[in-house]
């Protein structure tokens, strides 16, 4: 499969899930249909990132969107910038941020084209890398802009959680025994990585943890193990990765990185 050149004006799906479904989009507001899994999914991450982010830190929320995270670290009376390149969600992270004034800048651009802003204590990039068409290069300028002693906390897209999750698009079964790359044009660019991959990509940096993780929420083992509260998703989660065989089958790889 060629490789795509991904660019900032591939959110053709964002736009056309704006117009159809904006209630699913805007899961922050409590109404959304997916309220409650959006945010399930962003403590399964906080479980392990949120002791890494200092109250009163300065973080970048890279590919921030709407600010699922960004609102926590604003609530830990954080300083954020938020980049994103979809203005409507640029738009609602600033609705949802309003309360916290100037502690929340919003930047509307594509992590390769990252603004010149004031070095911070945390970057949080979650399932952004894999979206990008130059990983290494968003990452040399994530640690320019990282003060020392700071922070990667970030995630990318993993092949078989991806593949067979039940939003995985259908024709592209040769990434999974390819390069791993799903694009779908128009809409969905994802290189997909597993942990040796993702490790390979972090060779500059120094990685304190890394982990397969999303087995159930938006995953293969969504169906299978329904609705659950978060103390049973990290029980699953810790049994999943424990597995000889289901271990590489998450959804998403994380780290910790400095």
């Amino acid at each position: 499969m060629a490789e795509p050149r991904a660019t900032r004006t591939n959110l053709q799906g964002a736009a056309e899930a704006w117009a159809e479904c904006p209630e699913v989009m805007d899961f922050l507001v409590p109404t959304s249909p997916v309220h409650r899994l959006k945010l399930l999914e962003r403590d399964v991450y906080l479980s392990r990132w949120a002791t890494r982010v200092p109250p009163g830190a300065r973080v970048l929320d890279a590919g921030g969107g709407i600010g699922r995270f960004a609102t926590w670290c604003l609530d830990r009376g954080c300083t954020v910038e938020l980049v994103d390149p979809d203005p409507r969600s640029l738009a609602a992270a600033r609705r949802h941020g309003a309360a916290h004034g100037p502690r929340l800048r919003t930047h509307e651009a594509p992590a390769e084209a990252l603004p010149d802003i004031e070095p911070v204590d945390v970057i949080i990039a979650c399932e952004l890398l894999c979206y990008v068409d130059e990983p290494a290069r968003v990452l040399e300028h994530f640690r320019r802009l990282l003060r020392p002693g700071g922070v990667l906390l970030a995630s990318v897209e993993a092949p078989y959680g991806w593949a067979m999750s039940v939003d995985a698009p259908a024709g592209f079964v040769d990434a999974l025994f390819g390069d791993g790359v799903l694009a779908v044009p128009g809409d969905r660019y994802v290189r997909t990585y597993d942990a040796a991959a993702f490790r390979e990509l972090l060779t500059d940096w120094t990685i304190d943890d890394l982990w397969y993780t999303h087995y159930v929420l938006s995953g293969p083992f969504e169906g299978v193990t329904g609705e659950v509260e978060l103390p049973r998703l990290l029980e699953l989660e810790a049994r999943f990765r424990a597995h000889p065989v289901l271990a590489e089958l998450g959804r998403a790889v994380a780290v910790i990185a400095r």
